[in-house]
């Protein structure tokens, strides 16, 4: 099986015009030795997804939320696969969600969700777990905080594993819908405090512009190989491009807060009504 056709977009602008200091760096650096195609995509930029929350900032402008839609009525199994972003969240939140748009179906939500590990380790949770259940439905979060680093070849090596993750995906289980996902932009102001890290502003900066890179890639790589997207990452930033602080915990300044996964709950639930999901399912 050939999981390397996934194509490499352009990094080189996003790189350039952020050059951390190697000597701070935190992330392990690495030296690919795979070989990376040269075909280069062009993306079409993201449209925004609008959410409706009823205590938000004015994040976007809100939808018309379906009230009593009918004519539907499933058990879906929903597996959501990511680190910590994907751990902390509230799958009653996920479940009430979609039960706004699909109140005659039943949603089994089960998390596989792995603090501090990289997409590689996500993939073998994939084939060792998600697999054999057989869900409807696999959402890919982007395990953009925990990352490989910040050098070309590391976010080629995470554009690969996103590849090799959905290939293995369609070709064990053809049936199965496939969502990748972004997670709540970061605050480069406040990352990680409250938490058991001790940041300096330098180190703050390098982090969260290195998972704004990794999260942007992700909807790079959704939108160039015609996956669906749930991009909770565009509309949980501020005109400046930072993390709304209202959607991260204020503990620990890292996972979102009840209102940041209220945020991540709508955003997949309107994906896949939008995208008509369970209707489609076999």
């Amino acid at each position: 099986m050939n999981v390397l056709t996934a194509a490499i977009p352009i990094f080189y602008q996003l790189l350039s015009a952020y050059q951390p200091s190697l000597s701070k760096a935190v992330y392990r650096p690495f030296s690919s030795t795979v070989s990376i195609p040269t075909q280069v995509v062009e993306v079409t930029p993201i449209p925004t997804p609008t959410v409706a929350l009823s205590t938000a900032p004015p994040i976007t402008e809100a939808i018309t939320i379906p009230k009593n839609i009918g004519g539907i009525s499933k058990t879906v199994s929903i597996a959501l696969l990511g680190d910590s972003m994907i751990e902390t969240l509230n799958i009653d939140m996920i479940n009430k969600s979609l039960n706004t748009y699909y109140p005659n179906s039943t949603f089994n939500i089960t998390k596989f969700g792995s603090p501090a590990q990289t997409i590689e380790y996500g993939k073998k949770r994939l084939e060792a777990e998600i697999i054999p259940l057989k869900p409807d439905i696999i959402v890919i979060e982007s395990f953009a905080y925990n990352n490989f680093g910040n050098t070309e070849d590391s976010i080629n090596r995470h554009w690969l594993e996103l590849g090799a993750i959905t290939t293995i995906i369609k070709t064990k289980l053809p049936n199965t819908k496939i969502i990748l996902a972004a997670t709540i932009c970061p605050n480069s102001t406040s990352f990680g405090n409250g938490s058991e890290f001790r940041f300096s502003s330098m180190e703050k900066q390098e982090k969260v512009k290195t998972i704004d890179l990794y999260l942007q890639s992700t909807i790079n790589f959704a939108t160039s190989q015609k996956f669906i997207i749930a991009d909770a990452y565009s509309v949980s930033c501020d005109k400046s491009g930072q993390g709304l602080p209202e959607l991260i915990n204020s503990q620990d300044n890292i996972h979102p807060s009840e209102l940041g996964k209220q945020l991540f709950a709508d955003t997949l639930s309107q994906t896949i009504y939008k995208n008509k999901i369970v209707d489609n399912l076999l």
